[in-house]
């Protein structure tokens, strides 16, 4: 049975509005596919494959994976219904997504579940013009989830499966920590592998990752990156629980191994002893052979209480060795929103991704978020996170800012958030965060950052209070629902940022809104799809949506 319903033929709508530029600039052209009933419970994604078509998944507790192939045209092609024999498709409820990706012109799966308490992680591959199933396999088992964690400095010892792909190639990499307090005969030694492997899914090798088996036996994972079949690259953060090294229970390691090496190679970083609650993003910048690492913690240790703190790292990535360390500092992005925001203090703003450009310079996004608790009946419904301004800082080779703005945003999200979470999300990590569907905005918020040769586009779901009864432009509500959301897209530049409607202009019982979670963006090729949900009224009608930059 096809997920989809046919509905209105492709037609092109675009829409400007009220912007901070004066001068109008050419509009990106959207065309929208045939209409189809909104997403239900479940998770789903869009992948643009290299060969041009499109694939658009919908992960679905009852029927399992159902995939759906269009064409160069923006015509469907094929549609399948996925049911694997090694994993289960009818316990979706339960199961983690650790990575959808474009390998080879294929869709490449990776998910989780439980079996018998234990984390197994199978990887399916689809063919990229039939969405038929092409291979399954179990690609790892890790001990029970029955066993008692070890956090140390608020950083817990990783019990979980990770994958990485080169933005550059489809070599990918598989990480399997194992966490839990040690048992008599088990070898620190042995609880993380890391798999390496080609485009066409061949291993390349297994190796044994560990820094110090016994001062450290327990690993926190934080990010990977793959540098085609040559070299993998992990940043994790060593635990001890030796009262001796009390002052350095806890302290952050990069790590690489080579294709020829036989182990890994550390460095440490000191300044990081005892941080807690560390955040990572590891990037490779192939024109300076350097490698960037961007932290984050709560507590910068110049304080008695948890005071958040950002830093950016540089290393040399053929010998891992240290050149420098800089603070994250926003001053730039400061000053454009005190100056055009009405601000009259600082930006604090979380990083939620690391952008590495090959000549070494980085880009930053931020979003302000800060963490709130209610009443209610359970702990997702207590606990909501402020998901305000964006923030968008340049730095240079050396870490330093030159450039930087910002703009407003509102959305209140169910549940709590964590620093680079935008980061996690860009590789399709997914769980199902909550099974009250009208409270499932997950999906929704947050926002897109889409670079483009003459600009860069922003993209996010907003409350645009002006269209309630009686409301002005000024007026301004945060995004709790989904029955008031509308997308806006700000064309960006240093300084300027234009407001369009991509869809058409929203009306007080009409508007557009997207599924952010399930876009997926062609840089190469300055193309944005996503899932365009049409409000009119009580009625509601999705399809997907191409947007030519």
């Amino acid at each position: 049975m096809k997920y989809f319903r046919t509905g209105m033929g492709l037609f092109f709508l675009l829409f400007t509005s009220h912007s901070f530029a004066q001068t109008p600039t050419p509009a990106p052209s959207v065309q929208l596919s045939p209409t189809f009933p909104e997403p239900g419970e479940g998770f789903d994604k869009i992948v643009l494959l290299p060969g041009g078509n499109t694939c658009y998944l919908h992960f679905d507790k009852k029927q399992g994976i159902i995939t759906n192939i269009y064409n160069e045209q923006h015509s469907i092609t094929a549609t399948e219904v996925i049911r694997g024999k090694l994993w289960d498709a009818s316990n979706l409820n339960d199961t983690e997504i650790d990575g959808i990706y474009a390998i080879n012109n294929q869709v490449v799966i990776f998910l989780q579940q439980l079996v018998k308490f234990k984390p197994n992680l199978y990887r399916l591959v689809l063919d990229g013009n039939s969405g038929k199933l092409m291979q399954e396999d179990k690609l790892g088992e890790l001990p029970t989830v029955l066993h008692r964690d070890v956090m140390v400095q608020e950083n817990f010892a990783s019990h979980d499966f990770y994958v990485s792909k080169d933005p550059n190639s489809g070599y990918y990499a598989v990480a399997s920590f194992a966490g839990g307090e040690l048992q008599r005969k088990e070898s620190a030694a042995e609880r993380v592998q890391i798999l390496h492997f080609t485009p066409e899914h061949q291993l390349i090798r297994r190796s044994f990752y560990t820094v110090s088996e016994n001062d450290y036996p327990y690993l926190g994972y934080m990010d990977m990156a793959v540098q085609g079949g040559e070299k993998i690259y992990l940043a994790t953060v060593e635990l001890s629980a030796r009262r001796s090294l009390k002052d350095t229970s806890a302290l952050v390691v990069i790590s690489a191994i080579g294709k020829n090496d036989s182990s890994f190679t550390h460095t440490v970083l000191p300044y990081t002893a005892n941080f807690t609650d560390v955040h990572a993003s590891i990037q490779y910048a192939s024109a300076v052979n350097g490698l960037q690492v961007l932290l984050t913690t709560t507590n910068n240790q110049s304080a008695k209480t948890a005071v958040p703190a950002s830093y950016m790292n540089y290393l040399d990535a053929g010998t891992l060795a240290f050149k420098t360390s800089q603070t994250l500092t926003t001053d730039k992005v400061t000053a454009f929103a005190q100056q055009k925001m009405k601000y009259t203090g600082a930006y604090t703003g979380q990083p939620q991704a690391l952008i590495t450009h090959e000549d070494g310079s980085s880009t930053v996004l931020l979003e302000t978020m800060d963490q709130f608790s209610t009443a209610g009946s359970n702990s997702w419904n207590k606990n909501h996170t402020n998901m305000n301004d964006i923030g968008v800082s340049r730095i240079d080779a050396g870490g330093h800012e030159q450039s930087g703005y910002a703009l407003v945003k509102m959305q209140i999200a169910n549940g709590t958030y964590e620093p680079l979470y935008f980061h996690r999300k860009q590789k399709g990590q997914w769980i199902f965060r909550n099974r009250i569907q009208v409270l499932n905005t997950t999906p929704y918020l947050s926002y897109e950052y889409l670079p483009a040769p003459k600009a860069t586009y922003i993209i996010f779901n907003d409350y645009l209070a002006y269209l309630d009864q009686g409301g002005t432009y000024q007026d301004k509500k945060p995004l709790r629902y989904l029955t008031e959301a509308n997308t806006v897209c700000y064309r960006c530049t240093d300084g300027n940022q234009e407001r369009l409607f991509l869809f058409g202009t929203p009306e007080t019982f009409k508007g557009y809104y997207c599924m952010l979670g399930a876009s997926d963006y062609d840089e190469k090729k300055s193309t944005y799809a996503t899932i365009m949900i049409t409000r009119k009224g009580e009625e509601k009608k999705a399809c997907i949506a191409w947007v030519k930059f």
